[in-house]
């Protein structure tokens, strides 16, 4: 149940992110603003995207005050360093440049669930003593996370798609 849940909540992070951007793409960011604030409510602010999706829009939107709040919030949350203002969002290091992190990606990858769990332990802050992300290797972490869960959902929808019923030997069905 937890796994279907944690599938789950991705699944409604990514919706919740095309809702977002849809709203943006009609030039009602405002709307975009007030359904990811209504979804960090409703969840406590578990998931990253929200974070990274209003600080994406108030910077293009030139909210410095609001920038640096969510700014703040998600740095005390999660295992990553969101740039101040005057900051590149997209400078800073990538995930070949955690080499412990990534080696711990790597050895978990062949089974998608061990890697989902690995991921999910780098995602959020775990004491003082963890190392932080820079942005772009934390958005890395989030892609493969997303990817990792999709080759677990295929690895079940294999197993079930497999017909026994098919004729062999070139005889058709009845």
């Amino acid at each position: 149940d937890e796994e279907a849940d944690r599938a789950m909540s991705v699944d409604e992070q990514i919706d919740l992110e095309q809702q977002a951007d849809f709203f943006i793409a009609l030039g009602h960011e405002y709307f975009a603003i007030d359904l990811l604030m209504a979804h960090m409510r409703s969840t406590g602010g578990s998931s990253p995207l929200p974070f990274l999706k209003l600080l994406e829009i108030h910077r293009r939107r030139d909210q410095r005050e609001a920038y640096e709040r969510t700014r703040i919030r998600f740095n005390q949350r999660f295992n990553s360093v969101a740039p101040e203002w005057q900051g590149d969002p997209k400078a800073g290091r990538a995930l070949d440049d955690y080499p412990m992190a990534l080696g711990r990606i790597q050895r978990a990858w062949p089974a998608p669930l061990d890697a989902m769990a690995e991921i999910e332990a780098l995602l959020f802050r775990r004491g003082s003593e963890a190392e932080l992300f820079d942005l772009p290797a934390y958005q890395e972490v989030l892609f493969l996370f997303q990817v990792a869960r999709d080759l677990h959902q295929a690895e079940g929808a294999g197993a079930a798609d497999v017909d026994v019923l098919l004729p062999i030997g070139g005889r058709s069905a009845p």
